[in-house]
């Protein structure tokens, strides 16, 4: 078990990990599950700014096709389909030059219903008396003063003060705020307020009636996410989901907490620290001894001594007498034996002088 310095550590590193998921969940994952990260009027947004309910709510019913789109505009040329484009600043679109108004047209020659829903403004301080597209299209953008429900500074008004004065060549769905116009095998609809919808609009001001005659005959209804910047691109994230690797993830995210837990604990006792000995030498001729009781018997040590004496004893010495005294007294006491041996190699021979 790992000691208590080692637990300490470990559970450090597992609150810091908690502690980092629900940060990155805070910072990188709630905003994109409600959309926040997206402009007002959004269909990916889920908050009361958002338009995803109008999406899922049409792709409910079995006679629609309901996609966004995240290409451009022309890319969908002859697919006789419903373009929402919300969210859409009234002022800043009344200042359009005629290139891009003829592109809108363009699109909506294909057989494409082009919807374009304004945010809700209130009236502004200053604008022109005529743009490009009230000469190239026959249309007035005009603004009520003051707006009705006005919004508090810095936030979107509910309701807006904008409000369209057409000219004959508009068909009028609802009094001076949607009117639609056709252009080839298509149309355009211009919308005062994106509010109806809106999730918030939804919930509170439900106007089928107006959802219905914007979207007119299609069978296929794209919401544009295109012009707020939100581009389909190759992102991990894509991947990941294209491919299901979440799982892959997880078991990536498994083995690094794993890691974590046994880079700062240990499943093995910990090791006892043992004192400083000092470890005591020997010498050589203790080295021998121990050499000889492993190699030599007891009972074999006085013949070995003789025989490796013998071996390398000259030829004068007295090795008969050596080899009967330890005839005569190695078996009753081989160390008695071993001495009268040294004796007799060691005595003076006959006429020698001590």
């Amino acid at each position: 078990m790992p000691n208590g310095r080692n637990t300490w550590l470990f559970l450090l590193a597992v609150a810091l990990l908690a502690v980092f998921v629900w940060g990155l969940g805070q910072v990188a994952v709630a905003p994109l599950q409600t959309g926040e990260v997206y402009p007002p009027y959004s269909s990916l947004r889920s908050d009361p700014l958002g338009a995803m309910a109008l999406f899922e709510s049409l792709a409910a019913m079995p006679d629609l096709s309901v996609e966004r789109l995240y290409k451009p505009r022309a890319m969908t040329q002859g697919s006789h389909a419903a373009i929402l484009v919300l969210g859409v600043n009234p002022v800043a679109w009344a200042e359009l030059e005629a290139k891009t108004l003829e592109e809108y047209e363009n699109v909506a020659r294909d057989g494409e219903r082009l919807v374009i829903a304004f945010l809700p403004v209130s009236a502004p301080g200053f604008a022109k008396d005529k743009h490009t597209v009230e000469g190239r299209w026959n249309v007035k953008l005009s603004y009520r003063k003051p707006a009705r429900g006005g919004a508090p500074r810095g936030t979107i008004p509910r309701h807006s003060a904008l409000y369209f004065d057409p000219g004959p060549e508009w068909r009028t769905l609802e009094a001076s705020t949607a009117v639609e116009r056709t252009f080839g095998a298509g149309s355009i609809v211009l919308l005062a307020d994106s509010y109806p919808l809106s999730n918030e609009g939804l919930r509170e001001e439900r106007n089928a009636k107006l959802i219905a005659g914007i979207i007119g005959p299609a069978r296929r209804i794209l919401f544009d996410e295109n012009h707020f910047g939100v581009v389909e691109t190759g992102s991990v994230t894509k991947l990941m989901r294209k491919y299901r690797l979440e799982g892959a993830v997880a078991v990536v995210a498994l083995v690094t907490a794993l890691f974590l837990w046994r880079s700062v604990s240990s499943f093995l006792p910990p090791r006892q620290i043992r004192s400083a000995e000092a470890v005591a030498g020997r010498d050589s001729l203790e080295g021998l001894s121990n050499l000889l009781r492993r190699g030599v018997s007891e009972k074999m040590l006085l013949d070995t001594c003789y025989a490796e004496w013998a071996r390398s004893a000259p030829r004068e010495s007295r090795a008969a007498l050596v080899e009967a005294e330890i005839a005569r007294t190695g078996k009753r006491d081989p160390v008695e034996a071993y001495r009268a041996a040294c004796r007799v190699i060691s005595a003076p021979a006959q006429g020698e002088k001590r």
